[in-house]
C-alpha cells in the first residue's frame, strides 16, 4: 500500500528536522511511534474477532447440518418402525 524506499525517508526526515528543528522532532517521533502502536493494536484486535467470528459462524452452520442429519436418521428410523409393524411376520418353517 504505502512502499516506501530508504531515501523517501531519509528525505521525509531531513525536511522534518529542517521545518520542526532539533527540539521538536524527538518528541513528534515519540508520538508517531504511538499512534502506529495503537493502530497495530487495533487491527490485531480486528483480525482476533474477525476470526472468532468466523470460527463461531463455522461451528453454528456444523450444528446445523448435524442437526438436519440427525432429524432425517430418526425421521428414517420411525418409518422403518412403522413398516415392521405394519407388514404381517413371516413364518419360519424348518425342515
Amino acid at each position: 500500500m504505502l512502499d516506501f524506499g530508504f531515501m523517501e525517508i531519509l528525505l521525509i526526515c531531513v525536511i522534518a528536522l529542517v521545518v520542526l528543528g532539533p527540539e521538536k522532532l524527538p518528541r513528534l517521533v515519540r508520538t508517531l511511534g504511538q499512534w502506529v502502536g495503537r493502530g497495530r493494536g487495533m487491527v490485531k484486535n480486528m483480525q482476533q474477532q474477525l476470526e472468532s467470528e468466523a470460527r463461531n459462524l463455522d461451528m453454528k452452520e456444523r450444528r446445523e447440518k448435524i442437526q438436519r442429519e440427525l432429524a432425517l436418521l430418526q425421521h428414517e428410523s420411525a418409518e422403518q418402525d412403522d413398516r415392521a409393524k405394519r407388514l404381517p411376520a413371516k413364518k419360519v418353517e424348518s425342515a
